[in-house]
């Protein structure tokens, strides 16, 4: 009875229409009766000293995060209400901490913050084996050419997303309009580069799955600004050997084309090429993986740009995703991962990756090399616990805008940099 009560005191809150109904109808319903409620904790601290920009930065935050989320059953077999709050508490944050995206930068300062980031409707349709989803309101969004972030709490949109699936297929469709970030409490627009409103994004994505090919083709349009087509495959070969190939195409529309050259992170069309091959053997997982970026930019360093705007976070599952670091125009990259079982609850390992480019004639080079360990307890009263801890020094060339820093000399000046990170989550049900 003590999870029914909770229950119902949600559906209440979520739902007023079912309040006109009796107390014990209420009750029985399947909207009280299959609904969940999870709270989890998400601790993390970032490090990274850096020295990009021609001085020496320190980025680093810590934050406790806290999430509570609610899951209603569905009335009627077809309508229910979700809600998720989050909360972030300050543990500590250098000056310069705003790169690391846990904290709040409330004018200079890192705060901690909370809101409620979900809260949308759900209705379901399930027939002859086709299964359909629509949701509307503040969500987490993985879909098409859009991705929610996870630090210490993710990011969410605002807007209409749903999808269809029968055998093999799904289809998948979202509109958003607004979004809130992962470091912040705030409702925000989409915006340009140059800080222009969007009022849109619309995004969808295609899906095959069978056992041994799952590939994925999305299509994304920031209005009027960013355009991108996407195709995403793994192919298993047996047990042990998988494939990955990931391309992203991306082109700018009137009011990319309209923004100062200074703004751009590329000139008219940005594409990034990736593969990748994983090896499983005993306790040992490698995965290796190539990729290339074509990024034309007239005055400077043109670059593939992860994300469809400010405020959004883009869809990027190749080996290279590293801040802005392996996604320079002409630049190959070769990545490397190699983990090690030590236990069946504990991996060891290693991550690297190594990029090289020529800028007017000169060879550039930028590379990080870090080791890692994760856990991941095996006992079912902690199987949604994890812990996770990267250390490792890399290389990059100082920049100003796009365009490289030279020496009186005129050859381009290296950045070395240091960065470490350590997550431990926590999620467990309450009902």
């Amino acid at each position: 009875m003590e999870k029914h009560a909770l229950a119902l005191a949600f559906g209440l809150l979520c739902t007023p229409t079912l309040a006109l109904a009796g107390i014990d109808d209420i009750a029985e319903t399947d909207f009280v009766k299959k609904s969940s409620l999870e709270f989890g904790t998400h601790n993390i601290w970032k490090y990274l000293d850096e020295g990009e920009t021609d001085k020496r930065n320190v980025h680093s935050a810590w934050g406790q995060g806290l999430a509570l989320d609610y899951k209603s059953g569905y009335l009627s077999d077809v309508i229910g209400v979700d809600a998720s709050y989050y909360g972030v508490i300050k543990l500590a944050a250098a000056d310069n901490f705003a790169s690391r995206g846990i904290l709040y930068n409330d004018d200079g300062k890192a705060k901690g913050f909370n809101k409620l980031g979900q809260f949308y409707g759900k209705a379901k349709f399930s027939e002859g084996g086709v299964d359909a989803n629509l949701y509307g309101g503040w969500k987490l969004i993985k879909l098409g050419a859009v991705t929610t972030s996870m630090r210490a709490a993710p990011n969410t949109y605002a807007g209409w997303s749903g999808d269809i699936s029968y055998d093999a297929y799904r289809l998948r469709l979202a509109y958003l309009t607004k979004s809130s970030n992962r470091d912040s409490p705030d409702k925000v627009d989409f915006m340009t580069s140059d800080s222009r409103s969007i009022n849109s994004i619309y995004t969808g994505d295609f899906q095959i799955k069978t056992d041994s090919l799952t590939a994925l083709y999305f299509y994304g349009e920031t209005e009027d600004y960013l355009r991108r087509n996407g195709l995403e495959m793994n192919i298993k070969q047996n047990k042990a050997i998988t494939y990955g190939v990931q391309i992203y195409m991306t082109e700018g529309l009137e009011k990319w084309n309209s923004m100062a050259n200074s703004k751009k992170d590329f000139d008219t069309r940005a594409n990034h090429y990736a593969g990748d091959v994983t090896w499983k053997y005993h306790r040992w997982v490698t995965k290796g993986g190539l990729a290339y970026t074509d990024a034309n930019k007239d005055g400077g360093i043109g670059m593939y740009p992860r994300h469809m705007s400010k405020n959004s976070r883009g869809t990027f599952n190749a080996m290279t995703t590293a801040g802005l670091d392996y996604m320079r125009d002409e630049e190959k990259v070769l990545s490397l991962d190699v983990g090690y079982h030590i236990t069946p609850e504990v991996v060891l390992g290693i991550n690297t990756h190594y990029g090289f480019f020529d800028y007017e004639g000169q060879s550039v080079q930028e590379e990080e090399f870090n080791v890692y360990s994760v856990w991941k307890p095996q006992s079912k009263k902690l199987k949604d616990l994890s812990l996770f801890f990267m250390i490792g020094p890399g290389r990059t060339y100082e920049h100003k805008g796009t365009a490289p820093v030279v020496d009186s000399h005129g050859n381009i000046k290296n950045a070395n940099s240091f960065a470490a990170e350590f997550r431990l989550n926590y999620t467990f049900k309450i009902f």
